[in-house]
């Protein structure tokens, strides 16, 4: 759709059907875009693969490391979680927030982990922690993400998933599920602190074989059952979002960090600093996916908004022009109705009383008006049409003398002289040259001053140039011409130069473009000459019409 601006110009609003409104929900993610988070989970057992190769080779302790580390994950952890959760506070999906529940588990758990830490804290760990107490919250913290994620990207019954996307009772569904989480976590810490007399022993003297050979294979097989059913459910399901992609990432890190933290054979190796790393990962990964989304998110507002505006502007440029349009027809079209409803009562009401030379004469003046407002419907009709090739034109040879005293008929006040060589003629559509000379005339008669000329001669082509030349038309008055600064304006839709105290469409130049150049020729300005030009084709074949005896006109 084509949407005229008051100033003329024509733009094109958008065909296409409106774009979703932004939301706070991130987009569904397209086969295309699965890639990136599916390359970076294949890249992260290549790293662990490398990382084995020389998992033994110590590098040293380093005391600020794992408070640095612990603080690092518990802050994305809960950045993680909050994120997850306004956005299903905000209309997100049921798997936004059990990600969320994985996330507040991770943060939940690492506190206490942090606590029991022998040599953190205190050298034997607070809340009265055996040794076993540290490395068994590792075991929840490491099976209890990746269980979660899984759970929250594997394919769900149908009901299940709409009953849990509802709108209604969300802040009730996460009061429920992170309160289970957090019990859950509260469980299971004053199980393996108060209660440690009652599980295993996974750890004697600083080794870690029994966890590494009793429950080591568990918790790698519980890592890749999670996996792969996250896998299933995000390849599975053409809605999965962005950020559930990038889950599986933090699943397969967590894998990655189990492995190598498990099979190391020692602390602060190049294993274990690697598993830290990768733990990071699974920490952060999330998080900078839904940064980025909102990223994308803020900047795709920032266009809709300037889209919006946009359209804004030209929608009231458009009723501006509405109301314009209406004022111009009802001003511009009253004086030529009023004229001939006058011409219709009279021979109507006086009939052979007036006399036959008068009804001929108010005849004349009726059909004149007739064509007047004719040419005028013509013009907006043109104006409207945005493509060329839709304007109706039928081209024939016509007499130029002729065609200049009919355009003079339209004008029966004005003084008017006609300048054209007999039998110079010019292939054109009858109706749409009517148009260009009365739009021309009428500009003239508007603005200028009197006389006015219209004149018609052949234009000089090159000698070379086959067929016959082109004909010009010219308009000229005696007025002071057109306001330089004004001149660029002449032909574009709607404009009229400020200050002349005229009224008007602002359309008749622009049709006289239109009109001329789908005929093949071109209009323009001669400011020298206060004249408008016109150059039209002739016809490439005199005998397509018959020699008419005509008067010359000067």
């Amino acid at each position: 759709m084509t949407v005229l601006t008051a100033s003329g110009s024509a733009v094109e609003a958008p065909s296409s059907p409106p774009a979703a409104p932004p939301s706070a929900l991130p987009a569904a993610l397209p086969a295309a875009s699965r890639r990136a988070p599916l390359v970076v989970a294949a890249v992260v057992p290549a790293v662990v693969g490398l990382l084995f190769l020389n998992a033994d080779l110590l590098l040293g302790p380093h005391p600020a490391f794992l408070p640095a580390f612990l603080t690092l994950v518990l802050a994305c952890d809960l950045l993680t979680a909050v994120l997850l959760v306004e956005q299903y506070r905000a209309g997100g999906g049921p798997r936004v927030l059990a990600l969320s529940a994985a996330y507040v588990w991770s943060a939940a758990i690492v506190v206490p982990h942090a606590l029991v830490f022998g040599g953190l804290f205190t050298p034997t760990g607070l809340l009265g922690s055996s040794p076993s107490s540290a490395p068994w919250l590792w075991a929840a913290w490491h099976t209890g993400l990746p269980v979660l994620i899984g759970l929250a990207l594997a394919p769900w019954p149908a009901g299940l998933e709409a009953r849990l996307g509802s709108l209604e009772h969300r802040g009730r569904r996460l009061l429920l599920t992170h309160g289970t989480v957090l019990a859950a976590a509260v469980g299971t810490t004053a199980l393996v602190t108060a209660g440690a007399d009652r599980i295993p022993t996974i750890i004697v003297d600083g080794d870690y074989t029994v966890l590494t050979e009793r429950f080591g294979p568990w918790i790698v097989a519980l890592c890749l059952l999670s996996l792969g059913a996250a896998l299933v459910g995000v390849l599975g399901r053409r809605d999965a979002q962005g950020i559930e992609a990038w889950a599986i990432v933090a699943v397969v890190a967590t894998t990655g960090d189990a492995t190598l933290t498990l099979f190391s054979e020692s602390r602060f190796t190049v294993g274990w600093y690697g598993a830290r790393a990768l733990a990071l990962t699974a920490a952060t990964v999330v998080l900078l996916a839904m940064l980025r989304e909102v990223t994308a998110l803020h900047r795709r507002v920032l266009r809709d908004s300037v889209r919006l505006e946009t359209t804004n502007r030209q929608l009231l440029d458009a009723q501006n022009l509405r109301e314009h349009m209406v004022a111009v027809v009802t001003h511009d079209m009253r004086t030529p109705l009023t004229g001939l409803q006058g011409y219709l009562e009279l021979l109507s009401e006086a009939g052979g009383d007036l006399g036959e030379e008068r009804q001929a004469t108010m005849i004349d003046r009726s059909r004149m008006l007739t064509r007047r407002l004719t040419l005028m419907t013509e013009d907006m009709l043109a104006v409207a049409t945005t493509d060329r090739a839709v304007v109706a034109l039928e081209p024939a040879p016509l007499l130029l003398a002729a065609e200049l005293q009919a355009c003079a008929e339209v004008f029966p006040d004005l003084d008017l002289r006609l300048e054209c060589e007999p039998g110079l003629r010019v292939q054109a559509d009858p109706l749409r040259l009517q148009q260009v000379l009365v739009n021309l005339v009428g500009n003239a008669q508007a603005y200028g001053a009197e006389p006015v000329v219209l004149a018609a001669r052949p234009l000089p082509g090159p000698p070379a140039a086959p067929g016959p030349a082109p004909v010009e038309l010219a308009v000229s008055d005696a007025g002071a011409g057109v306001p330089a600064d004004f001149v660029p304006q002449l032909f574009d839709p709607y404009t009229r130069a400020e200050g002349t105290g005229r009224r008007g469409s602002g359309l008749g130049l622009s049709v006289v473009r239109e009109l001329v150049e789908a005929h093949g020729g071109r209009v323009s300005y001669d400011a020298a000459a206060n004249a408008f030009r016109v150059a039209l084709p002739a016809p490439a074949e005199l005998s397509l019409v018959e020699p008419v005896e005509a008067d010359p006109v000067a």
